[in-house]
């Protein structure tokens, strides 16, 4: 029972990739087939290839902090976003002024909202009295 081990396993311990690598060099084909019914690597290495595994995911836990671990417990509620934003008020429109065509105050380079109402309206109605169907609305 001694002599089952495999040659790659008696030797001085190597990184993992390399024993897998090793270990896919000592099957029949250098990548193993999906048609065949036989396990991709030999039973008696899947322990010890379990133990690498755990052995690289331990390690790595031990290099990342424990900040980059961390995820929410629950949803931030409405009230603590309000709470942490209550500080930012709105800041006041610099770039006011007022429409050519009907005085309101607009913004600077949008259209006035009271001449656009007033423009819908026109449409509308000529729309009507040309005997379009309601459904053709332009919005």
């Amino acid at each position: 029972m001694a002599t089952l081990a495999l040659p790659a396993l008696r030797q001085a311990p190597r990184p993992a990739h390399q024993l897998v690598l090793s270990l896919f060099r000592s099957s029949p084909s250098s990548l193993p087939s999906l048609a065949v019914s036989a396990p991709a690597l030999p039973t008696y290495a899947l322990p010890s290839l379990a133990n690498l595994v755990s052995d690289t995911l331990a390690g790595l836990r031990d290099l990342l902090p424990p900040i980059l671990w961390a995820a929410p417990k629950s949803r931030t509620t409405h009230s603590a976003k309000r709470m942490r934003s209550a500080h930012k008020g709105l800041k006041e429109k610099q770039n006011l002024v007022s429409c050519p065509g009907c005085g309101a105050p607009k913004l600077a380079h949008h259209i006035c909202r009271e001449c656009y109402a007033s423009f819908r309206r026109e449409i509308h109605r000529e729309r009507a009295e040309a005997g379009a169907m309601p459904e053709e609305k332009i919005l």
